[in-house]
């Protein structure tokens, strides 16, 4: 008994981490993608309002809103509680100094706007303080349009990887973070080259952003309730030759 037992965990445990990863992106199942260099899970949908709006209007064809649009939406999104989650939100940015945005342009990282935030050689690599920033550069591993030194890389529509993800936008994707220097814009990251900069909130289709949805921690999937029985039915199973091994 004590050998089929042992068989069992470990094949549960080579079942269990048998994920695709790319970096630091694991692909945990049924749509859920989390990132561990920033604890947290991304849709593999990078683009979900494109073909689900939860109800709410005001969202094209091509996934783009405004940005009071995305809060909205993702306000529907935990109502409906997807995937089983109810605390899903827009990434966001804070300082890359860790203690006040500069407002200034830069290609090194070294300020809140520009190219090259958190990615390798910057001014703070690795930094977690852009979820988007850190999400193209780190875990994705994609290259600027301008390099640290402020050369153009000629990589005009990038990114060039994507994967896990699906249905990702060569476009700018809003954050949940207000501009504080305007309040009336809010922080964003263009993903055809890498740059972070800000957007109007009211912009509206077609000239909105994408929305990218994530939930701090990891995740695990919904079991389907076809899973579950499939699942108690082996339990059961394995408790019955259980019995009957003892009685034998």
């Amino acid at each position: 008994m004590k050998k089929i037992l042992t068989l069992l965990t470990a094949l549960v445990m080579v079942f269990g981490l048998a994920v695709s990863a790319h970096a630091t992106l694991v692909d945990r199942g049924g749509g859920l993608i989390y990132d561990d260099g920033l604890g947290i899970t991304w849709l593999k949908n990078a683009n979900l309002a494109a073909s689900n709006t939860f109800g709410v209007s005001e969202i094209s064809a091509s996934g783009r809103m405004s940005w009071y649009t995305a809060n909205d939406w993702i306000a529907a999104m935990n109502t409906a509680n997807y995937l089983g989650y109810s605390d899903w939100r827009l990434p966001q940015v804070l300082p890359v100094n860790g203690t006040s945005y500069n407002y200034s342009n830069s290609t090194n990282g070294s300020t809140d706007w520009g190219f090259n935030i958190s990615a390798p050689g910057s001014a703070y690599p690795g930094s977690t303080a852009s979820e988007l920033s850190y999400l193209y550069y780190v875990s994705l591993g994609n290259a600027g349009g301008y390099d640290v030194s402020g050369t153009w890389t000629g990589c005009a529509g990038c990114p060039t990887n994507t994967d896990p993800f699906k249905n990702f936008q060569p476009y700018s994707y809003w954050s949940g973070t207000t501009y504080d220097k305007q309040p009336n814009m809010a922080w964003s990251f263009y993903f055809r080259l890498g740059n972070q900069s800000t957007g109007r909130k009211t912009s509206k289709p077609p000239w909105g952003y994408n929305v990218f949805a994530v939930r701090d921690g990891d995740s695990t999937p919904v079991p389907e309730p076809a899973t579950l029985l499939l699942l108690g039915s082996g339990l059961v199973g394995l408790a019955f030759a259980r019995r009957k091994m003892k009685k034998s």
